[in-house]
């Protein structure tokens, strides 16, 4: 952040003792030019001489609940036009109450003890959860993991990506002999596979794995769904013609065959049939695909990559999370729309990861147990959401009128050009956070500014502290700040607002007449 001092001055005074330890050029009014008494300046609040003044800066605890969804906030974050009171909705959390999400079920035994224990066991198996839950889950994950933080030593240990983040499905039954891996394995009798999974992982304790075999094969309906998956493709494999075997948006399961790929819906389990509208009828590029007819080149590639707007996304893979097989965002989600003035009613998947990631004293806290697992969570929720909001900037670049930008005209009236080398231009506007047209469009802002006032007189970089007391406060019992990374955010965010209001309004610093 810059911010612009007063440009009435004949010379400058460098303040280098200043609040915070922030490093300031503080600008001097120039003196009256009429004869009189002097006026004494007020000294602002951030020199050490009006050090007496200072108040140390505490956001509270997080004990307000919004009237809305029950989520636990901090006064601060209710919006400026409301009163800060303990019956304020948010809109951080469910959109002033107009976000519905149904609420996590308390974990099933043994699974809530080894989450929420306190014991030796239990804070071994939380501290290596992505691993446990990487032996149980349906699918597997891709991404090229980025380590350069974690290289420089044994601090603050994050899960950080580069580039995307996709999940894959795998072919219901192992190719050419293989181990069965991931939902392969939920095909054999629970004691069998108990066994398997202790073989490719026998560092981990194997009574836990074989108890929570057991606890999946009773309360997750995606096991039954994959079973009778397998008795279809039993039946349909021997046939010559062309099929795939695919779990729709529905949450059903369909077989698509002949040469039109007709479609024959499967019966299913209750627990996991939903009713979504109309538009998912048809055959669409979401579907998961459990299993297909392949030939040669298609055993060198047998996964198919899970669309992120499938409901079955989450479940699929975080099993420890959601054991009971809990539906993730997809496009049948709704706001409630209790005076009818809402022109788009759907739930967006920012606002549903949003509701996800408040905690609620009726609601078990889950997610905010799962340490290093939680984090790949957070991660996901960001990479899926910035992944869709790529894919329709892609889809709609007549509405932004990237014509304009691409210079493709240009090229081929040049005649200069070798065609081969032109490809198809995505161009992402300025309103896209992080992107190029975002970051020129703040420096050209900056040097309009300098340009007008003069140099900057303070250059501001605010970074976040884990001993921040609001932070250790509203952890949970054996919790450091890197397995909060939700708590993080949200105390720098009121930080970095409750600063700008000091130099913006307060003017700690002195008068000011831009910033960016």
């Amino acid at each position: 952040m810059k911010l612009i001092g007063e440009s009435t001055i004949q010379a400058s005074a460098r303040a280098n003792r200043v609040a915070g330890g922030l490093e300031a050029v503080i600008a001097r009014p120039r003196a009256a030019a009429h004869r009189g008494p002097l006026v004494q300046c007020q000294i602002p609040l951030a020199f050490l001489d009006q050090q007496a003044k200072w108040r140390s800066h505490d956001l509270g605890r997080m004990d307000i609940l919004c009237a809305g969804c029950d989520a636990q906030h901090w006064a601060s974050e209710s919006s400026a036009k409301k009163p800060r009171d303990r019956e304020a909705s948010y809109e951080s959390c469910c959109k002033q109450g107009k976000a519905r999400v149904e609420a996590m079920r308390p974990l099933p035994e043994p699974l809530n003890t080894l989450m929420c224990g306190d014991n030796a066991p239990s804070r071994s198996f939380r501290a290596i959860l992505r691993r446990w839950n990487e032996l149980f889950a349906f699918t597997s994950i891709k991404f090229n993991m980025d380590n350069r933080l974690n290289e420089l030593g044994t601090g603050f240990q994050l899960f950080q990506v580069h580039g995307a983040l996709y999940h894959r499905q795998g072919p219901l039954v192992p190719i050419g002999g293989r181990d069965a891996l991931y939902s392969q394995i939920y095909l054999y009798d629970p004691a069998y596979a108990a066994q398997e999974r202790t073989r490719r992982a026998p560092e981990l304790d194997a009574e836990i794995v074989h108890s929570l075999t057991l606890m999946l094969q009773e309360c997750n309906p995606m096991i039954r769904m994959y079973l009778t998956a397998r008795e279809r493709l039993a039946e349909i494999a021997l046939a010559e013609d062309p099929f795939r075997l695919i779990l729709n948006e529905r949450l059903q399961l369909v077989v698509e065959r002949g040469a039109d790929l007709r479609r024959e819906n499967l019966p299913m389990v209750d627990e996991v049939s939903m009713i979504l509208p109309e538009e998912y009828g048809s055959a669409g590029f979401r579907d998961l695909v459990l299993a297909r007819r392949m030939d040669d080149d298609d055993h060198a590639n047998p996964f198919t990559y899970i669309n992120s707007n499938h409901a079955s996304y989450l479940p699929l893979h975080y099993v420890l999370l959601f054991p009971y097989g809990e539906p993730g965002w997809h496009w049948g989600r709704t706001l409630e729309n209790w005076e009818g003035n809402l022109q788009n009613k759907n739930l967006s998947q920012r606002t549903f990861y949003r509701f996800r990631l408040h905690t609620r004293p009726n609601e078990p806290s889950t997610l905010f147990h799962a340490q290093r697992l939680f984090q790949q969570f957070v991660v996901d929720a960001w990479a899926v959401c910035d992944q869709n909001k790529l894919s329709w900037i892609r889809s709609h670049q007549a509405n932004i009128r990237a014509d304009l930008y691409s210079g493709l005209a240009d090229t081929l009236v040049a005649g200069d050009a070798d065609l081969d080398r032109i490809g198809k231009r995505v161009v992402l506007p300025s309103s896209y956070v992080g992107g190029d047209r975002f970051m020129q469009q703040l420096y050209q802002d900056s040097m309009a500014i300098v340009r007008h006032f003069g140099k900057p007189s303070l250059f501001i970089t605010f970074t976040a502290n884990p001993k921040w007391v609001e932070i250790e406060k509203e952890l949970l019992p054996n919790q450091s700040a890197a397995h909060r990374p939700d708590l993080v955010a949200r105390v720098f965010n009121l930080n970095v607002r409750d600063l700008l209001d000091q130099i913006r309004h307060k003017e700690v610093f002195g008068p000011w007449l831009g910033w960016v």
